[in-house]
């Protein structure tokens, strides 16, 4: 079995393991998409290095990512976004996190930025509201709704996939796979999962530069970024910034930058 059909399988086995237990992204389908990693080429067998990222506001809104990069330059990203305790109490907008919600994320990286499988779950309190799966490598995207079962989807392979936000927040590991986009290729192709469709998008439309700061553009959004990672997020109505805390276990308070 050779890497793209050991990924594919992997990838497989996750869907059918959360279509019986409906626990998107449970240590347990975390370890199918470990799997998955494992299948990527280069140095997998290396230690990576382990950092950590928290974004959070006054309301109460957070979103944590830990993301793991290894020696040649892959990596992967894992992440949780949580609603303000005002919007988790209303009722949602159009897009918003639903009340009790946590939208949840996966992410691999290869060494030149290119995504190469990705796991974005959103529950409410009830359970898993909608699901995507990515697997570029292989043309193919899976889309469950809570009212509906999997969706079979065909998906360009030829440029960097990235994905739109799946909900009115646009998360760090969603940016910073555009980022990584932008970085391996002129133009990626950017998926929708509610039209279940992706069109082409030029990379310097993803990323800008103003001569002092660069922001990556998302959805409604620009994120800051620097050469590290996100460097600012909007979370409800305020821009917030990122404590980085990385593996062995200071903390550093990230520079802030206007998004």
């Amino acid at each position: 079995m050779n890497t793209r059909t050991s990924l594919f399988a992997a990838a497989l086995a996750g869907t059918l393991l959360a279509s019986c237990t409906d626990g998107a992204t449970t240590p347990a389908a975390q370890r199918i998409a470990g799997a998955a990693a494992a299948c990527l080429p280069g140095e997998t067998g290396a230690k990576a290095e382990m950092k950590v990222y928290t974004f959070f506001d006054a309301g109460g809104a957070r979103s944590r990512v830990e993301r793991r990069v290894r020696p040649d330059g892959s990596e992967s990203l894992s992440s949780e976004t949580r609603p303000s305790r005002a919007e988790a109490a209303a009722a949602p907008a159009a897009g918003a996190l639903p009340p009790g919600g946590v939208l949840r994320e996966y992410a691999e990286l290869d060494a030149s930025g290119r995504l190469v499988y990705a796991d974005v779950s959103l529950s409410d309190a009830a359970g898993v509201v909608k699901r995507m799966i990515l697997d570029p490598q292989h043309g193919a995207a899976l889309l469950r709704r809570a009212d509906r079962a999997w969706g079979l989807v065909r998906i360009p392979t030829r440029e960097p996939l990235i994905y739109a936000p799946v909900s009115s927040i646009v998360t760090p590991v969603a940016a910073w796979v555009a980022r990584r986009a932008a970085q391996a290729a002129p133009s990626a192709h950017l998926f929708d999962d509610v039209t279940a469709a992706s069109h082409g998008i030029l990379s310097d439309q993803l990323v800008v530069e103003d001569g002092r700061d660069t922001f990556v553009v998302l959805g409604d959004a620009a994120l800051s970024v620097d050469g590290e990672f996100i460097t600012s997020l909007p979370l409800g109505s305020t821009t917030t910034e990122p404590t980085a805390c990385e593996g062995g276990g200071s903390t550093a308070a990230a520079p802030w930058r206007s998004g």
